[in-house]
């Protein structure tokens, strides 16, 4: 699993915000192949918010849509709760996220699917674009047609608890495929309209649409804790050595993951042990087994359901990132 990483956003650009050294940060177990890619402790998951957590007062709170619709709806959490439910376990991404990034976490939500509450509420054919806002005072845009969607819905319960205040209570909005940027916490409107509202991030030069890029990083190994760490960035291991790690895209799905021990110059394909659904991180591994000891540099390439590979970089331009995750390996014997 992920290791918890609080982000803040601030001055258009997201800043990882943290105490310890890199090396440290980046420290995991190895562990049985079973313990990879499920869902993450609510502690555990990672945070990102554009600010301050809000109190909210579940009593007084409510989820309204408005705008143009024929019939306005508004509801409290008693409400929601009340309503027909449905499981999911989705993995959630923020825009952020470099290759091997940990701004990435699984989970299990359950919560109430959109679109029959949209058809109550009958949307306007005159609506193009739907403002998310949150307690928080964010606010996103999406068109009509995304929002409407069968995959979206809008989960209370995380890992079967309450939302915790930070991940969103009382509620929040799921688009899946889309990065979190377009998914907002402490949900409290959604407001139709005949003209585009520009959005927080939109209008700081993030992208408008905000679909998942193909993505990929390591669950295992990882270098090993301490304060050597900070100076020696190589897994140490012992050959052969199987290689897990995970690949997220948007709503094609991972095709293919492969995996190079040359940093680049050749590649093979791994296995896809897990590979459920297009909105859940797949869960790969590779064999490593080299003839001699010695320093690899392994790269991974995740292709997409549209065929649609991972560059070997790709800088932050607002949209995602999509490089090829790197981890050096030092096999210390074979």
């Amino acid at each position: 699993m992920i290791a918890r990483r609080k982000f803040l956003i601030a001055s258009g650009a997201a800043i990882a915000l943290t105490g310890i050294p890199l090396g440290m940060r980046i420290a995991r177990a190895a562990a049985p192949a079973s313990k990879f890619g499920g869902p993450a402790p609510n502690s555990d998951f990672y945070v990102t918010s554009y600010a301050r957590t809000p109190a909210v007062d579940v009593n007084s709170w409510r989820f309204r849509i408005k705008g143009l619709v024929e019939n306005p709806l508004q509801f409290s959490y008693a409400d929601i709760r009340k309503l027909p439910k449905i499981e999911e376990m989705l993995t959630l991404e923020c825009i952020s996220n470099p290759p091997d990034g940990a701004a990435i976490s699984n989970a299990n939500w359950t919560g109430v699917q959109l679109r029959p509450l949209l058809e109550r509420a009958r949307v306007k054919r005159t609506a193009r674009f739907v403002a998310m806002r949150g307690a928080d005072g964010y606010h996103t845009v999406l068109p009509v047609d995304e929002l409407m969607r069968e995959e979206n819905f809008i989960p209370y319960l995380m890992n079967g608890e309450p939302l915790p205040a930070e991940h969103g209570y009382p509620l929040r909005i799921f688009i899946p495929g889309k990065y979190g940027m377009k998914q907002p916490k402490w949900i409290t409107e959604l407001e139709f309209a005949d003209h585009e509202i520009p959005g927080y991030w939109e209008v700081r030069g993030w992208s408008d649409t905000c679909w998942r890029k193909v993505n990929s990083g390591f669950f295992s190994p990882r270098v090993e804790g301490g304060l050597l760490s900070i100076f020696d960035r190589k897994a140490k291991v012992t050959a052969p050595v199987d290689i897990y790690g995970w690949a997220l895209a948007g709503p094609s799905g991972i095709k293919r993951v492969e995996v190079s021990s040359d940093d680049g110059v050749t590649w093979h394909n791994a296995q896809l042990v897990a590979n459920s659904s297009p909105y859940v991180w797949t869960l790969w591994k590779y064999r490593f087994a080299p003839q001699a000891a010695g320093d690899f540099m392994i790269r991974v390439r995740a292709t997409d359901g549209g065929g649609v590979a991972q560059p070997p970089t790709d800088p932050q331009t607002g949209s995602g990132m999509s490089g090829q995750a790197r981890l050096a390996l030092e096999v210390t014997s074979v």
